[in-house]
């Protein structure tokens, strides 16, 4: 059974796929304690609706859309085994992505794209598809830097952090992106373009 906060037919708002519409399967819960946005961010447990199996899932995704992409995200997705949803969600012909902060390794996962958005520096999956960082303003490239080291991302972004209030630090991030440390344009700007256009 997988805790489910919210199954939705949206837009993907951040990283590489902006602007393409795809089905979110939101599962609540998250086990990074030691993370900078998780007054923000956090999927606590109370906060599921309802527990399904995988079945119960693929048949909410297949009434939002037949086909298409299904991002899998949270909270900390990861805290559940994966191996069945993603196993069910191939066998119906869906584009399967994942958003994980990387906490656990997923080795052999058959998903189309990972997103990985780490927290903290010891985290253990640094392969896939997408390293998204969310900045605070506290952040330069130091910290940036060692959440990419030894990894072998094909896409990197930064992301500004939206406070409670929401506002967000992008001049920040964007100076960062402008600096020299960036010249080879190892970085790309990622926002949380779905606030901007009032969906969620």
């Amino acid at each position: 059974m997988y805790p489910v906060t919210r199954i939705f037919r949206s837009f993907q708002g951040e990283g590489h796929f902006v602007g393409y519409p795809m089905t979110f399967v939101r599962l609540a819960g998250c086990s990074v304690r030691d993370c900078h946005i998780r007054a923000v961010c956090d999927e606590a447990p109370w906060k599921a609706t309802r527990s399904c199996t995988a079945d119960e899932i693929i048949a909410q995704c297949v009434q939002l859309a037949p086909t298409g992409i299904v991002c899998v995200t949270g909270g900390e997705p990861s805290d559940h085994d994966l191996t069945a949803l993603v196993d069910r969600l191939n066998s119906a012909r869906f584009r399967v992505h994942v958003e994980t902060s990387g906490i656990r390794a997923l080795p052999g996962l058959p998903v189309e794209w990972l997103t990985v958005s780490p927290k903290t520096p010891g985290y253990a999956h640094r392969t896939g598809n997408t390293l998204k960082l969310v900045v605070p303003s506290s952040w330069g490239w130091r910290e940036i830097d060692e959440l990419d080291r030894e990894t072998t991302f094909f896409h990197r972004y930064l992301q500004p952090l939206t406070d409670p209030t929401g506002a967000t630090n992008i001049s920040h991030v964007m100076n960062l992106l402008l600096d020299a440390r960036n010249s080879d344009g190892r970085w790309a700007l990622s926002t949380q373009a779905h606030k901007t256009w009032g969906i969620p």
